[in-house]
């Protein structure tokens, strides 16, 4: 199966030291979060820690993903209001 990537809307959850939970409204009805690095967050974004916690996101996702390791998120970026 082909990977189909298209940039999906995120929800940042929590935010640890080293790994950042993020829901996925197109994945699983954002039921299940999603693990990512904090610093890949914080680099792509330049947003701290603190201002992550509950930001809205934007990032390229596998749209066909059957498990949350297969969605592949990446190129983040802040939504442009």
């Amino acid at each position: 199966m082909t990977a189909t990537y298209q940039r999906i809307r995120v929800r940042v959850v929590r935010v640890g030291p080293h790994t950042t939970h993020v829901s996925v409204p197109t994945y699983t009805a954002g039921q299940i979060l999603v693990p990512v690095a904090t610093f890949d967050l914080m680099s792509a974004t330049g947003m701290t820690r603190t201002q992550l916690t509950g930001a809205d996101l934007t990032a390229t996702a596998n749209v066909i993903a059957t498990t949350d390791t297969d969605l592949y998120l990446h190129d983040w970026q802040t939504p442009a209001c």
